[in-house]
């Protein structure tokens, strides 16, 4: 089975929950469908994840870096800079 699209204007008939009944219902125009079995098969969908990638580990390293008062310094004065540079973009 497919998807179904509204007959008024070719829009998505997208599935709602009301209740016990599930409705294929138009977001533009909102008409409305109940829906059946065979076509909801058309709304589900599947997939499965390999067994590597459902494994992965990701391992993260933190490592600090000791710098000098000159590239602090350095790394303040271009901080600054961008600030300022954005303040002027901003205005």
């Amino acid at each position: 089975m497919s998807v179904r699209f509204c007959p008024r204007d070719g829009a998505l008939l997208i599935p709602q929950r009301r209740g016990d009944v599930i409705l294929l219902r138009c977001p533009r125009c909102g008409y409305e469908v109940k829906s059946t079995e065979g076509l909801r098969e058309g709304y589900r969908q599947k997939s499965g994840v390999s067994e590597d990638k459902r494994r992965g580990v990701i391992i993260a390293k933190e490592e600090r870096v000791e710098i000098d008062q000159e590239q602090r310094e350095e790394l303040r004065r271009q901080l600054l800079e961008n600030l300022q540079e954005t303040d002027r973009e901003g205005e």
